[in-house]
């Protein structure tokens, strides 16, 4: 098993890991929420099936029996009480619409059924504005751990002063993209800690976890206080947030 799973990244193989440690796999009829773990990968978690939906596939990939990938939203997809338990690993932050998501979980749920979540980098942390693999003039990946840029920049400075910051350090037509990637791309929803909390506290469901999973990073006293008034919200320390429900 251990073999196996260690050929997935690294945030997915954790996710498995305490998935497994309270045995919501074996025998279960699973429907993950993006990722696409491998055929490999599933048949070791000895599942009834597998089902993988996201809405960025352009059809329908059908590997066995037990195991499909389908281009589709979590917003809208399922019966009502098909799966056993549904899994999402570094998706939900960029599902707009998200408490109808999780309204739509709770519906294609079985009764005593379990969602598993983990998510991050999110939009109120230091590094939420989540920029994601781009590959500049000189083939460098720049990401959201290593993006020249002061914590919490998406949250303090507009796009242009964005774009002056980024040009320190990068070319212009990087510094044009990763400007507009953090403020206009729909690959983000853009929710706070707060917003995440408020839906998941107003759903049906049985919080059974709704914590932090990265170690948080915390701002000072003036950036803090600079955010809550901004924005009215509390928390910009929190990361990722690795949740449980129950139905």
């Amino acid at each position: 098993m251990n073999k196996v799973l260690s050929k997935l990244p690294v945030w997915q193989k954790n996710h498995i890991d305490v998935c497994l440690e309270r045995n919501l796999f074996e025998g279960k009829k699973v429907l993950e929420i993006g990722g696409c773990i491998p055929y490999e990968v599933v048949k070791s978690l000895n599942v009834k099936s597998w089902t993988c939906i996201d809405p960025v596939f352009y059809q329908d990939m059908i590997y066995a029996e037990d195991y499909n990938v389908v281009k589709a939203s979590i917003l809208d997809y399922g019966e009502d009480e098909q799966f056993d338990f549904i899994i999402a690993t570094n998706s939900f932050e960029h599902i707009a619409g998200l408490d109808k998501g999780i309204n739509n979980i709770y519906r294609i749920l079985r009764k005593d059924g379990y969602m598993s979540a983990l998510l991050g980098p999110i939009w109120s942390c230091h590094k939420g504005h989540h920029v994601c693999d781009y590959k500049d003039e000189n083939n460098q990946i720049i990401d959201f751990n290593n993006v020249l840029l002061p914590d919490w920049a998406h949250l303090i400075y507009t796009q242009e002063e964005v774009k002056s910051i980024l040009l320190e350090n990068y070319s212009v037509n990087t510094a044009e993209y990763i400007s507009d990637w953090i403020f206009h791309t729909d690959f983000l929803n853009r929710l706070f800690y707060d917003d995440y909390k408020q839906i998941i506290c107003s759903s049906k469901f049985n919080i059974l976890e709704f914590r932090d999973w990265h170690t948080s990073r915390i701002p000072s006293v003036e950036t803090q206080n600079f955010l809550e008034t901004k924005y009215n919200k509390k928390n910009f320390s929190t990361v990722s947030i690795k949740m449980l429900l129950q139905k």
